[in-house]
């Protein structure tokens, strides 16, 4: 991500890089590191006639501002020269899903519709790249796109999650419903007959298993690693991000705790705690019931 600043005295640009590369950059200009005490400068350097700093504001966002009539050269060394848009490009729906590993919050899926016009923003901000992004760098990348790209979200908590589980459902075939209502919807919201891609976490003969008796989606194509390969996939997997990291951080604040994500084992210490404290239905309440987490702490509780 690159924003050139017009500045009559001093020409400068500033861009964004990922934390693997931010460390490097770093690096290399270490030699030439001079003090600098300005409010949410970590990184500052003089090097042949440019000024080069680091920044982290208040979101924990980190940008690269370099200074100097040179800066445009100097940024080149580091920015990844910007994508074209494939001229077989053809506008898409995707969907992604986000919280089915973590044993707390919901799952969220998003599908979006991506354009011609949209896709060049998209890949112009780095999107294609999400791998690379922060949690911090997707939620300014919502707060850029949320408006201008067509997309809808379906987020089932753990209450409903569990009803669904209740009812024989397992984990893939609640995702696919989930895939099939967030797609449905977002059709007729748009409108318009385009191909429809699904980040692939089931085999067809499934999918079509789990989808029996729904509406049929025209053109759709499950693939493995999606959010690599299709636009549209990949900001619904930003903005599904978004919407689960909203989803604990209100859990947080509910409960006055950092509630964690994933499944590990500090996940299961940090829940057998938070079962004596709130109590365990409290922690069903808000954990996904078929996790065997959940059995194994019932258990400790009842020992």
């Amino acid at each position: 991500m690159i924003v050139t600043m017009k500045n009559p005295s001093t020409p400068s640009v500033s861009f964004i890089l990922n934390p693997n590369k931010l460390q490097a950059f770093m690096s290399f200009y270490d030699h030439n590191r001079v003090e600098n005490r300005s409010p949410y400068v970590v990184f500052s350097a003089r090097d042949d006639g440019l000024m080069i700093h680091v920044y982290q504001n208040k979101k924990k966002v980190i940008t690269v501002v370099i200074q100097g009539d040179l800066c445009q050269q100097e940024a080149s060394l580091w920015i990844d020269p910007l994508p074209s848009l494939s001229k077989t490009f053809i506008p898409h729906y995707g969907s992604d899903e986000v919280g089915t590993g973590d044993f707390f919050g919901p799952v969220v899926v998003t599908a979006s519709y991506v354009d011609k016009p949209s896709a060049q923003l998209l890949i112009q901000a780095g999107v294609k790249d999400s791998k690379d992004l922060t949690d911090e760098m997707m939620i300014e990348l919502v707060r850029a796109f949320k408006d201008k790209i067509p997309h809808t979200t379906t987020v089932v908590n753990p209450k409903k999650y569990r009803t669904l589980v209740d009812k024989g459902m397992n984990l893939n075939m609640i995702k696919a419903r989930l895939h099939h209502h967030a797609i449905v919807t977002l059709h007729q919201k748009v409108g318009v007959s385009a191909q429809t891609i699904i980040d692939q976490f089931a085999s067809e003969k499934n999918m079509a298993l789990y989808l029996k008796g729904l509406p049929i989606i025209p053109s759709l194509l499950l693939e493995e690693k999606a959010e690599n390969k299709y636009l549209a996939v990949a900001i619904s997997s930003i903005f599904a991000r978004v919407r689960f990291i909203e989803a604990m951080q209100q859990l947080s604040h509910q409960f006055k705790v950092t509630i964690p994500y994933g499944a590990s084992s500090y996940v299961e210490s940090f829940a057998h705690d938070f079962a004596i404290k709130f109590g365990l239905e409290t922690l069903k309440d808000i954990t996904k019931s078929n996790f065997k987490t959940l059995t194994r702490i019932e258990e400790k509780l009842s020992s």
